[in-house]
């Protein structure tokens, strides 16, 4: 049986399970991972995880899901893999972290952990809903009602099968998410891929950029900038603080 160090970090309430494996060693069983994700029952977080090592860029991380499958793309994930190499000793204020698809640039600054998370691709768009590809899929909705979340958002994740995002904007370019993510079956309270998307919706529907924050309904948020260049999108950064939570070993 197998004892490995991990560490539980959490950002905007997204919470996470990291293990350092750049010696990959790290069991891959889905089951064992949903155990170790499962409230209560196991350490409990929204997902596992993996730090190793990479080719491509200073390194790699690996994503699960609650339900031990594997995500290609988690932007709460990645700021708190940043705060992890910060902690166990890495120097260097930028990353480059090659995940399943592309390399994010990364760095630690005075507004917490910002990520590059380039230009989302929209893949269709009917009036104020948009599906788009953060990494990840996700279905965006604006509405006047945050509360139409609770009765359509599982419903829709049925029938479609990605990240739903419902978003309400205010006057001050405040933007007002809730999630339903998949992987967990159920709302989290945040995810910052699905914030991405919001803002890459906010833009192409309402002509929004610049600064803009995101607050989810862990009642916290996250800093974008929304970039642009003679009215182009250029990119969207995602800035926000890290907590670390706890740190312990497990059996496997």
């Amino acid at each position: 049986m197998n004892e490995f160090s991990f560490s539980k970090y959490e950002g905007t309430g997204n919470d996470f399970i990291l293990i350092d494996d750049r010696d990959e060693i790290f069991p891959i069983n889905p089951k064992k991972i949903s155990q170790l994700c499962r409230p209560r029952y196991g350490i409990g977080a929204d997902g596992l995880l993996l730090l190793q090592s990479s080719e491509k860029g200073d390194f790699a991380m690996r994503i699960f899901n609650r339900d031990g499958s594997e995500a290609e793309m988690c932007g709460n994930g990645l700021r708190c893999l940043i705060q992890f190499l910060s902690d166990l000793g890495e120097k260097k204020g930028k990353f480059e972290i090659e995940t399943v698809k592309k390399i994010y640039p990364c760095r630690i600054s005075h507004e917490g952990i910002q990520i590059e998370m380039g230009i989302p691709k929209i893949l269709e768009e009917k009036g104020s809903e948009t599906f788009l590809e953060v990494g990840v899929p996700h279905f965006v909705t604006f509405v006047k009602d945050l509360s139409r979340f609770d009765l359509e958002a599982k419903d829709r994740f049925s029938v479609f099968g990605v990240n739903i995002n419902y978003a309400k904007i205010d006057r001050s370019k405040v933007i007002y998410v809730r999630t339903f993510e998949r992987g967990v079956e159920n709302e989290t309270f945040s995810c910052g891929s699905g914030a991405t998307a919001v803002c890459m919706a906010a833009w192409k529907q309402f002509g929004i950029a610049g600064p803009v924050d995101v607050v989810f309904g862990s009642k916290e948020q996250l800093h974008f900038e929304i970039l642009t260049e003679k009215k182009r999108l250029t990119g969207i950064t995602m800035s926000g603080d890290v907590r670390h939570v706890f740190d312990g070993k497990v059996r496997l």
